[in-house]
């Protein structure tokens, strides 16, 4: 099994990049960021629940972040080298 098969199958890998794209949205919302013309991508609720049509990144800036994440969790767990 190659190690993205291992990302696929692991529940608590997918949450921590997961969470890691949830914190990213939370910290683009809170500083009133976004990507610029963007067509489709990530959102989330404003700090009062209420809904939001700001995307504030793309597909690959959510891939890039949780792929991040996962690999800083699997370096300092000695997952991988």
């Amino acid at each position: 099994m190659n190690i993205l098969e291992e990302i696929i199958d692991s529940p608590e890998l997918l949450e921590i990049g997961r969470r890691a794209i949830e914190d990213s949205l939370v910290e683009f919302r809170d500083d009133r960021i976004s990507e610029f013309n963007r067509g489709n991508g990530f959102v989330v609720r404003e700090k009062d629940g209420k809904s939001s049509n700001v995307i504030r990144f793309g597909p690959e800036t959510g891939l890039r972040i949780a792929l991040k994440a996962i690999g800083k969790h699997l370096e300092s767990n000695n997952t991988i080298s």
